[in-house]
């Protein structure tokens, strides 16, 4: 019996996770999922909602067995057509509930603050009463917004049409759509730039498990924000750094590790690397247009720049994945056991502050020290040292780095770290706050994701990468009118064929 192909195991896979979201996810009680007959029967009970887990784990792990086998060809040579396998795998899951995260029903609930005339930066959404708040999780509640101007006002903008809970909510899904058709366009750009394969950039960034799951389905605004990033550094290759700082400011609007893109875009205006002054010069032009256009926007939104003082919102979440939370903790359970109650207070706030000061040393170095030919690389491990080293961090602020990574002339080792990181943020994905507290469901998800998990990174070594990294990104002048590649052919690379049987080489890990 022939098994089916790795477009309709991952389709099977998403038609899966999609009706275990029916189950899983936290919805308001005023929703059309929450009288559902099956789904709101499996709900009231733990056996029920622990079949739900159940579905929801396995859906993942066969999405994600269907995008190694993908990878395994395109990493081997083969060309495929992604585009379709992207679209076909997302849409089960563009009308389902939020996967994995409360954050969407947070974000309806801040734009109808907007709409009503609150200010988000200095009220949460407790103070609103009826459906709107009914899903917003009760840590959040009394907490002001922490994201930028931009998708406030968007959110403002759509609670004045209504202040149905489930109908904001997929207005921000449209967002995290928006976002990856920008990723989608960019990426391949990039990776042509940077002497990568576009096909095998599109399918570790753009067709990735965690891209689709964590960023459309859980509707996160991560997701416009790595957008607007990507499409600012593949303008700055074209030349158009003007316009490329403009959109580094629209994304630092979303949120602000978005704005790190300047790193790159500065080190096309000043290719060299060691050249100090004029490097600092190019930040300085680039910063000064990404500021002046993230000013621009909080004005035109009525909002301010009043969400610079709620960036320590997220904090409030003591994630275990911020090497700085570990260590912190770490020394303030330490300095609890010896006696030392004041220092252990102080401990957690110290060790963040040593996290983010070096952060912040390691953006200054990258910046200027970065030349084009590693600017990608640059920015990627930019915002991997703001994930890691940051107050918090969530399974989701991963994909921030994931395409800078991905175009720069990842080897064998990156490459293979990536898809592991991928698999088992994928996986473990079900393991996040709405099950706090619940032993039994926490344990048996747990078991699920370790067998599903390990099961999956035993195939890793099936992945063999063809061809030699690149030489680095360069400078792409705009193409005659006459020779320009169509829409199709630029977002694959011209690469956008599946060819069976004799796999054609030449669609390898390196693009010219």
């Amino acid at each position: 019996m022939q098994l089916p192909s790795p477009l309709v195991r991952g389709v099977l896979g998403s038609c899966m996770v999609a009706a275990a979201s029916l189950v899983t996810s936290v919805v308001p009680e005023s929703s059309w999922v929450a009288s559902l007959p099956i789904a709101s029967a499996l709900r009231a009970t733990l056996p029920g909602r622990m079949a739900g887990l159940t579905l929801m784990v396995a859906g993942l792990g066969l999405m994600v067995w269907a995008w190694l086998l993908i990878g395994r060809e395109v990493l081997a040579g083969v060309r495929y057509r992604l585009t379709p396998v992207v679209i076909a795998w997302s849409a089960p899951l563009l009308l389902m509930p939020p996967l994995f995260s409360r954050d969407a029903w947070s974000y309806a609930a801040q734009g109808a603050l907007v709409a009503k005339g609150y200010d988000p930066y200095s009220v949460g959404p407790g103070v609103l009463s009826g459906h709107i708040i009914e899903a917003v999780d009760p840590m959040w509640m009394s907490t002001p917004a922490p994201y930028g101007p931009l998708p406030l006002a968007y959110g403002g903008l759509a609670a004045g049409v209504t202040l149905n809970p489930y109908a904001l909510m997929l207005a921000h899904r449209a967002l995290a759509v928006l976002g990856i058709v920008l990723i989608a366009w960019a990426v391949p750009r990039l990776a042509t730039a940077c002497r990568v394969s576009p096909t095998v950039a599109t399918w570790l960034v753009v067709a990735n498990p965690v891209l689709i799951t964590h960023g459309l389905g859980a509707a996160h605004n991560d997701v416009l924000m790595l957008g607007l990033a990507c499409s600012a550094f593949a303008l700055a290759l074209t030349g158009r750094w003007g316009t490329a700082a403009v959109l580094a400011g629209a994304a630092a609007a979303v949120k602000l590790p978005g704005g790190l893109v300047v790193i790159a875009i500065a080190a096309v205006m000043s290719p060299l690397a060691g050249r100090a002054r004029l490097r600092l010069a190019s930040l300085v032009i680039a910063g000064a247009v990404a500021v002046l256009t993230l000013m621009t926007i909080g004005e035109l939104a009525g909002v301010g720049s009043g969400w610079l003082s709620a960036l320590d919102v997220p904090g409030l979440v003591r994630s275990p994945l911020s090497i700085a939370n570990l260590i912190g903790l770490g020394a303030s359970g330490l300095l609890a056991w010896l006696g030392e109650d004041t220092a252990a207070k102080q401990a957690l706030q110290i060790v963040r502050l040593v996290g983010m000061l070096t952060a912040l040393g390691l953006i200054a170095v990258l910046g200027l020290r970065s030349s084009i030919h590693n600017a990608a690389r640059a920015v990627g491990i930019a915002l991997l040292a703001v994930v890691l080293l940051g107050p918090t961090a969530h399974d989701w602020y991963f994909v921030w780095c994931l395409p800078f990574l991905a175009v720069a002339r990842p080897g064998r080792r990156l490459t293979t770290t990536l898809v592991g990181v991928s698999i088992i943020l994928t996986i473990a994905a079900p393991l996040n706050s709405s099950l706090r507290g619940a032993v039994i469901p926490i344990l048996v998800t747990t078991s699920l994701v370790l067998v599903v998990a390990a099961t999956l990174l035993g195939h890793l070594h099936t992945l063999q990468l063809h061809g030699r990294p690149g030489v680095g990104c360069r400078v792409l002048r705009p193409l005659p009118a006459n020779t320009a590649p169509s829409d199709e052919e630029a977002a694959t690379g011209g690469q956008d064929h599946k060819v069976r049987g004799s796999p054609e080489r030449g669609a390898g890990f390196t693009a010219g």
